[in-house]
């Protein structure tokens, strides 16, 4: 009588789930995150946020020429502008002192209030945010942290408005930032980055 389960032929593979069947394992789902920005002007919190992104390095390569071949290796990184999506709310200045907070610090990036001055702050202490991104479980603890430095609106998008619409009125945010730090807070705490120098 044959068995009812399966192991793998010689040089062959199981064709099952493998480890993502494993039950103590958690899939990081793109609903459980917060997205929170520290501006100049104060705090501007995770629930007025509507879509966010982790961010994206792009590392340039050089190119190595010698005789009949080339090779390449890696060069600079760039940390990618982030789209973040805001929702824009009007009501009790206590409701929405986070969206106070927003505009506040999109008219020192350029001051859209005065058409004659349009001033901008010249200091980084005056337009530099720091943007906090988490992912959480199920239960609310985070999985992992993001933090971008330097941060502020390279574009700023007030949105379409539309007569046939019902959807709310957004404000979208091209971000750029500098510096990242990546914390990973459930599983992945052994990151060891092997830099291998001369000596």
């Amino acid at each position: 009588m044959a068995s009812q389960f399966c192991s793998p032929s010689p040089g062959g593979t199981g064709m099952g789930l493998g480890k993502l069947s494993t039950d103590t394992l958690v899939f990081k789902r793109k609903y459980r995150w917060t997205f929170q920005l520290d501006a100049p002007s104060g705090k501007i919190p995770a629930s007025f946020v509507k879509l966010a992104a982790r961010p994206n390095l792009t590392i340039e390569e050089t190119e190595i020429n010698y005789l009949h071949g080339k090779m390449w290796i890696p060069g600079k990184g760039t940390w990618e502008t982030i789209t973040v999506t805001y929702y824009d709310v009007g009501g009790q200045s206590g409701d929405v002192g986070g969206m106070g907070n927003l505009y506040a610090w999109l008219a020192t990036i350029y001051d859209f209030t005065s058409p004659t001055c349009l001033h901008q702050s010249s200091r980084k202490s005056g337009y530099a945010g720091t943007a906090t991104l988490e992912l959480n479980d199920g239960c609310g603890n985070t999985m992992e942290q993001w933090i971008l430095g330097h941060a502020w609106p390279q574009a700023i998008n007030f949105g379409e408005l539309d007569y046939s619409s019902s959807e709310e009125v957004t404000i979208e945010l091209t971000l750029r930032y500098a510096e990242v730090e990546f914390k990973p807070l459930c599983g992945l705490s052994a990151i060891q980055p092997n830099c291998q120098g001369c000596f």
